[in-house]
C-alpha cells in the first residue's frame, strides 16, 4: 500500500501531540516527517527560565528523542523555502522534502509595532531569543543592573515581577503605551498586580509610546528618555514574516478555516500562533495550540479515510496563570481570579503534567 507523506514543520504544542500519537497515523498509512529544531521550550515556564528562576531544562523537551521513540522521521533545522504548487519543502540544509499534507506549527514573533529596536534588545518571542535574557543579566558589569521591559501585557508583567526578585537586578521599569498595564485582567486582579509590583519597587510608565529602544536607553514620542542596561521587548505578537515569503499568509498568520486548513489549499494546515483562525479572532495563547492538537490528529486520520473533517471550536474562556515570582501566582478565568502561593503550586503541577507527556522516561 502506498504511503501518504505528512510533513510537520515546527514542534509546537499541537505537533507534539501528533508526534506522541504517530503510531496511529502510521497505521492509517502515513509516513510522518518532522522538520524542527531539536529542542522545544515550553512557554508556560519561559519567563521563569529566562530570569533564572528555574533551570533552563525545566521547560525543555527533546524533540529528536521523542520523534525517534515514535517512528517519526526527524529533520533538524528550519524551513528555508516552500513550493506549494510542487508540494516540496526545502530545509535550511538544502534537503528537499516532498509532502501530500503539510502542517505548520512555527509559533510567533514579537512585533516592534513601528519602533526602531537595537539588536541587543531581548525579544520575548521566539522563545529561543528570550532564553538569552539570563545570560545577558549575568554578563552585565553593573552590580545593580537596570532592566526596562516594553509592553505591559501578561509576559511583561511576569518578567517585571520576577526580575524584581532576582539578585543583581537593581531597578526594573515596565513601560506601556496604553493607559494601564494588564488591560485584559479583571479590575481586581489588575489592582493586585499593581500592589505586587509596587511592593517590589517596579517603576511603571504608562501612556509612553516608545519610538526607539537603543542599547542603553529608549525614547518616547513625547520626548521622555529612559536609561537601561538591558531592555526587553514584550509588545504584541505577530506571525513569522516568512509566511509572506512562502505566499501562505501575512503578519496575521496563515488564514485557516474551522478545519484548520488553509483557505485555498486543503492539503496545508496551520495551528497555534502562526495561524489566523478565520471563524473568530483568537489570542496567541498556548492553550489553543494544545487544544488544536487532537483536532489536527483526527483531521489527518479523517483525510486519509475520506471522511468529514473535524472542526476546532475554541472555548470562550480559558484558565490563565501568571507566575509573579516570589512563590506566588495569579490565576484568571473570565472575570474570576485567585492570587497566592497555592496558585503557583497549581501552575507548576499543570506544567509538569503536560511536560511529562512528552519526555521519555
Amino acid at each position: 500500500m502506498a504511503t501518504t507523506k505528512a510533513l510537520l514543520v515546527g514542534a509546537g504544542h499541537a505537533h507534539l501531540h501528533l508526534i506522541r500519537r504517530a503510531d496511529e497515523l502510521a497505521a492509517a498509512g502515513y509516513e510522518i516527517h518532522l522538520l524542527a529544531p531539536r529542542y522545544f521550550d515550553y512557554s508556560g515556564v519561559a519567563s521563569a527560565m529566562a530570569v533564572g528562576g528555574l533551570p533552563r531544562g525545566a521547560g525543555r523537551v527533546d524533540v529528536r528523542a521523542l520523534a525517534g521513540s515514535t517512528g517519526v522521521n526527524f529533520h533538524e533545522g528550519r524551513l528555508l523555502s516552500l513550493d506549494p504548487v510542487r508540494r516540496i519543502a526545502t530545509g535550511a540544509d538544502g534537503a528537499q522534502l516532498a509532502y501530500d499534507a503539510l502542517s505548520l506549527n512555527i509559533g510567533s514573533v514579537v512585533s516592534p509595532q513601528g519602533m526602531r529596536v537595537h539588536p541587543s534588545v531581548v525579544r520575548v518571542k521566539p522563545l529561543a531569543a528570550l532564553m538569552a535574557l539570563d545570560a545577558r543579566l549575568q554578563e552585565s558589569t553593573r552590580s545593580a543592573t537596570t532592566v526596562t521591559i516594553v509592553g505591559g501585557g501578561a509576559t511583561g508583567i511576569e518578567l517585571a515581577a520576577q526580575l524584581a526578585t532576582r539578585w543583581g537586578v537593581g531597578r526594573v521599569r515596565l513601560v506601556e503605551s496604553g493607559p494601564a498595564i494588564g488591560a485584559d485582567l479583571p479590575p481586581g486582579a489588575r489592582e493586585r498586580v499593581l500592589r505586587v509590583l509596587a511592593r517590589r519597587g517596579v517603576a511603571i510608565h504608562t501612556g509612553c509610546l516608545v519610538q526607539e529602544i537603543g542599547e542603553r536607553g529608549l525614547v518616547c514620542a513625547h520626548g521622555c528618555e529612559i536609561a537601561h542596561d538591558v531592555a526587553v521587548l514584550a509588545t504584541g505578537l505577530s506571525a513569522p514574516p516568512v509566511l509572506e515569503e512562502w505566499g501562505l499568509g501575512d503578519e496575521r498568520g496563515v488564514p485557516v478555516r474551522a478545519t484548520l486548513q488553509h483557505t485555498h489549499r486543503d492539503e496545508i494546515y496551520a495551528v497555534g500562533d502562526c495561524a489566523q483562525f478565520l471563524p473568530r479572532p483568537l489570542p496567541r495563547l498556548g492553550v489553543h495550540g494544545v487544544r488544536q492538537g487532537p483536532v489536527l490528529h483526527q483531521s489527518l486520520l479523517a483525510r486519509i479515510h475520506d471522511r468529514d473533517l473535524p472542526q476546532y471550536t475554541p472555548r470562550r474562556r480559558a484558565l490563565s496563570i501568571l507566575d509573579l515570582g516570589g512563590g506566588v501566582g495569579l490565576a484568571v478565568r473570565g472575570r474570576w481570579w485567585w492570587y497566592g502561593a497555592g496558585v503557583l503550586r497549581l501552575k507548576r503541577r499543570i506544567d509538569e503534567r503536560w511536560l511529562t507527556m512528552y519526555r521519555l522516561r
